[in-house]
């Protein structure tokens, strides 16, 4: 197996740092977006006082937490799953199915959003894209950045949640020396 400072381990720590950062960072904006949308709605509702900018401000950071804490939250296992025979699996075929699933949905589908959202991006920073309602956000193009953002954490998270099942995998004994062993014990 590998050693506590092997590369494989130096690189894992450094893949899982990257998510856990940029998650727990993130975190933080969900207190700003609580703040700002009950600043919003007191303005609103009590002076009937709107700014645009802060209504805008409360869907950006949604989007932020939105984009950058999917990787977090992969790194969690708290990710839509649905776990109908999974939880039954030996160690071994869960991380089997984990690794099949990071590279054939996880993987792919974000490289794809990244290819796919990387002219969309760079139009809106050639055009120093701002809020077509008057009094809006300018710089909308940073919130069009999150498209490329969050793809590049998704595989970052990937490729350290690959790691992790082939450590698991190579760790669990396959199926059938667990049958003859527990044979044997009968």
């Amino acid at each position: 197996m590998w050693t506590q400072n092997s590369p494989w381990n130096q690189i894992k720590r450094g893949l899982s740092w990257i998510s856990r950062f940029s998650g727990k960072g993130i975190a933080y904006l969900t207190l700003l977006m609580v703040l700002a949308m009950f600043g919003s709605t007191l303005m609103s509702n009590l002076f009937n006082i709107n700014f645009i900018w802060l209504q805008e401000s409360v869907t950006w950071i949604h989007a932020a937490v939105f984009m950058m804490g999917a990787a977090y939250t992969l790194q969690h296992n708290e990710h839509v799953r649905v776990d109908i025979f999974y939880h039954r699996f030996s160690a071994r075929t869960q991380a089997s199915i984990d690794i099949a699933g990071t590279l054939l949905f996880l993987l792919p589908v974000s490289v794809f959003i990244l290819m796919t959202s990387w002219n969309y991006v760079m139009r809106s920073w050639q055009l120093t894209e701002s809020s077509a309602e008057a009094g809006g956000l300018p710089a909308v193009y940073l919130l069009k950045t999150l498209t490329v953002v969050m793809p590049v954490l998704l595989i970052i998270e990937g490729l350290h949640q690959l790691m992790i099942n082939i450590d698991k995998w190579r760790a669990s004994p396959p199926q059938s020396s667990i049958n003859k062993t527990q044979e044997r014990s009968s």
